[in-house]
């Protein structure tokens, strides 16, 4: 895979760890003491301390499939991205807009409370681990099942440049697909 493919692989995961943070969506006024409230719960849950080590195990997975000749600035490069656009000091009134849209000031309060408790600390320190090992369950599904998907996406979408050339002409005739216009 080469290096733009890759940026675009980093790009895509950093978005998606952040679309997964989005609940339902309530319509409230957001004050000061509000979002204050959930900039807390993001506290409280330790958002602050794990975002740099987030942001490293990031560059670290994606860097370990970089040829090991570019790999050194491959991370000087991310680290000094990240560094500039990606902190938890730039980002947490962003994030903490996102929690205080899904949840009142009063949810947030007792949530904190949680989070600030023995089992809510952890909480907090296993859900990254339990997160990672669900999303692998997840893949494992997919990857004992990847020739079936991959059927059925060339079912799908047609895909007569991977089809053996004796069964082409069987499956996807050519006026069928002159016709689907």
């Amino acid at each position: 895979m080469n290096l733009k493919l890759k940026l675009i692989a980093l790009t895509g995961i950093i978005l998606f760890s952040f679309s997964s943070l989005k609940a339902q969506t309530t319509t409230q006024t957001i004050t000061q003491s509000h979002l204050k409230a959930a900039e807390q719960l993001l506290i409280s849950i330790g958002i602050d301390k794990q975002f740099g080590g987030m942001m490293d195990n990031i560059i670290s997975s994606t860097s370990s499939q970089m040829p090991a000749e570019q790999r050194t600035k491959f991370i000087d490069v991310m680290k000094t991205f990240m560094s500039k656009y990606f902190t938890w000091d730039l980002l947490k009134d962003k994030m903490a807009a996102i929690y205080a849209e899904e949840f009142t000031e009063d949810e947030l309060n007792q949530i904190s409370v949680f989070y600030s408790s023995p089992i809510g600390q952890k909480v907090s320190s296993k859900l990254p681990a339990l997160m990672q090992r669900g999303m692998m369950v997840g893949q494992n599904a997919v990857a004992e099942h990847k020739d079936e998907l991959t059927q059925m996406m060339q079912d799908a979408f047609g895909s007569s440049n991977q089809a053996p050339a004796n069964h082409a002409p069987a499956k996807k005739p050519a006026s069928k697909s002159a016709t689907k216009h």
